[in-house]
């Protein structure tokens, strides 16, 4: 009698508890050991919106993947990992094919992700995404001089329609870094991404008597403090003015650096230039969407 034996498979399938061991094992060896992913795990495990993918080989987990939820229609792809033991197993491709089947069967909406990768560039291509956004991160050092040009921004809903009517967010195509998710922006997005249960918890500040609007939230790289920016929204020609001030109300709050993750569009890079902005990205960002009425 012959005896036959299938090859393992890469199974892709709702994460289960267990999976966390083998995540954060292999998690180790990535971005030297400064992943952020096994952090996370169990926020997203207990997540109740969205799915928390693991493709699983010979028993193990070798890969983990998370669609989330930004906001009602909005929809977001992050967190793709895979064990560097396993490569060439397609794993990335399985799940990405996985939670996109399973967002077109169960949601509605936009689904976005940011890649560089150009494999993930070509996957995104294939499976229906389209390109619609290329980013790049922007630095400038604080400025040690005084400003009192800001103060916090209370109503948040009052906030929301003055940023969503604001010329300098029709540059970016209303769009908005919510903390490395890009999403359009309304009053409950604002309210959602200003508590305290928020990955990034943006805080809002007005300049100018509510000539311009930011929201920022603070972030470390290199055991040094970076203030990130979100919102930005103001008149067009204000953009150099309302950024050089807040490079001082980064040094009044004694940060090392000002991040923000911004969209190459030309007319506003021109404006953050002038503000003193630079970039050392070698690479860019791309934002992929795809849409389901």
């Amino acid at each position: 009698m012959n005896q036959t034996f299938s090859a393992p498979q890469v199974v892709c399938r709702p994460a289960i508890a267990r999976d966390h061991a083998d995540i954060a094992e292999f998690c180790k060896g990535i971005w030297e050991g400064g992943d952020y992913v096994p952090d996370v795990w169990q926020h997203w495990y207990n997540d109740p919106h969205g799915i928390l993918v693991t493709a699983e080989y010979k028993g193990h987990a070798i890969g983990c993947s998370k669609l989330s939820l930004i906001d009602d229609g909005q929809w977001w792809l992050e967190g793709v990992r895979v064990d560097p033991n396993h490569q060439g197993l397609k794993v990335g491709s399985r799940m990405h094919y996985y939670l996109t089947d399973w967002w077109t069967e169960h949601c509605d909406g936009t689904l976005r992700l940011l890649t560089e990768n150009p494999a993930m560039v070509h996957l995104c291509e294939k499976t229906g995404y389209i390109k619609t956004q290329e980013l790049r991160g922007y630095n400038a050092k604080p400025i040690a001089e005084p400003t009192d040009n800001f103060s916090p921004a209370m109503d948040i809903n009052e906030a929301a329609t003055f940023a969503t009517a604001s010329e300098s967010l029709q540059l970016t195509d209303n769009l908005i870094d919510f903390g490395w998710r890009i999403g359009t922006p309304n009053e409950h997005i604002f309210e959602k991404y200003s508590g305290y249960k928020a990955d990034f918890v943006h805080t809002f500040y007005w300049w100018k008597g509510k000539q311009g609007l930011f929201s920022a939230w603070e972030d470390e790289e290199e055991d040094k403090r970076q203030l990130v920016l979100g919102v930005l929204a103001c008149a067009v020609k204000d953009v150099p003015a309302m950024m050089t001030d807040i490079r001082r109300f980064a040094a009044r709050k004694k940060f090392n650096r000002v991040f923000m993750l911004a969209f190459l569009k030309p007319e506003f890079l021109a404006q953050l230039e002038q503000a003193g902005f630079s970039t050392s990205w070698e690479n860019y960002l791309r934002l992929f969407e795809r849409q389901k009425s």
